[in-house]
């Protein structure tokens, strides 16, 4: 009687999980078709979007990733060339590899680029090789402070945000401390050696034999920080009193754990320096002017926060 009971149960069990999981794709592949209806953005052919859905969705985290990515449109390589060559170039070469093996889909719930560190893939909005004049997501780039018109708009603007998201990857990757991280950004934060958040920076003009002055007085990485992280109360300017030390962070990464988006965003301002340069736009390559201006803005950062980084960054930086 007990093992027909048990069996009974196991059944029950089975059943029960097997008409769940069919309502959940269901739910899932009918909201992929009204989303894509009223936007108008196709993640792909196929399911991809409904597939990327169950990825994410924790009660199919048991099933193999190889049968969870089949439908995952990535980007292609080819056309992406230029881009993620200037983006893997930024890295430690023993980092290539690892970076080029990273896989980049096309994700319907990504607006420009987000990655996923703990799955190791990075997604990209439905658009992303498309025309920046005709994509719904202009306006975002344009915040970014990208033109347009600009020859290679979408390399330089490709360039940025991959560099962010792969540090993201790389973080979880090279298993760097979140929390110490966030402990060695704040006493640099408020240090008054480095100076207050300005949308300027250090230049050569400032700078004796490419080495920081003793003081500096203006910081253009810690702007980054404070705009993009600190500024809850949204204002367009750094307040002139002190309030801007208040390391709270805005309505956008109000739930984000300590030290994840200050890896990224202080990163990116180094490692990204130089893709507004007019050699950059006209080319999409780096040149000598634009590793010496990376080298510039690594020294608004203290000893401290760049030493997280070793490992991540190429060494010709730090030479």
């Amino acid at each position: 009687m007990r093992t027909s009971e048990t069996h009974r149960i196991r059944n029950a069990v089975l059943v029960a999980s097997f008409l769940l999981g069919g309502g959940t794709l269901a739910i899932m592949y009918m909201n992929e078709n009204l989303s894509r209806d009223q936007n108008g953005v196709v993640a792909g052919p196929g399911s991809n979007g409904v597939f990327q859905r169950l990825a994410e969705t924790p009660v199919f985290s048991f099933l193999p990733r190889w049968l969870l990515d089949r439908a995952a449109v990535s980007i292609s390589r080819e056309r992406n060339a230029g881009v993620l060559k200037s983006a893997f170039e930024v890295f430690d070469p023993s980092l290539r590899s690892f970076l080029t093996s990273v896989p980049i889909i096309l994700d319907s719930s990504a607006n420009t680029a987000k990655s996923y560190p703990a799955k190791g893939y990075i997604g990209v909005s439905p658009d992303w090789d498309n025309t920046v004049l005709q994509s719904p997501f202009r306006a975002t780039y344009e915040q970014r402070g990208m033109k347009p018109e600009d020859p290679v708009f979408m390399q330089r603007f490709k360039t940025d945000l991959l560099i962010h998201e792969f540090l993201h990857i790389l973080q979880v990757h090279q298993g760097i401390d979140g929390r110490l991280f966030y402990e060695a950004v704040a006493r640099w934060y408020v240090d008054p050696q480095y100076g207050r958040p300005s949308p300027n920076g250090l230049v050569h003009a400032d700078a004796t034999k490419d080495r920081r002055p003793d003081t500096l007085s203006i910081n253009r990485v810690k702007y980054i920080v404070w705009d993009e992280l600190y500024n809850y109360r949204g204002l367009r300017d750094v307040p002139q009193d002190e309030s801007w030390k208040n390391m709270q962070y805005g309505e956008r990464y109000r739930s984000a754990k300590k030290g994840v988006e200050e890896f990224a965003y202080i990163g990116q301002e180094i490692l990204a320096d130089g893709s507004a340069s007019e050699n950059y736009i006209k080319t999409g390559q780096w040149c000598e002017k634009d590793w010496e201006s990376k080298k510039m803005r690594l020294l608004e950062v203290s000893p401290e926060v760049i030493a997280f980084f070793r490992g991540v960054f190429n060494p010709q930086l730090t030479q």
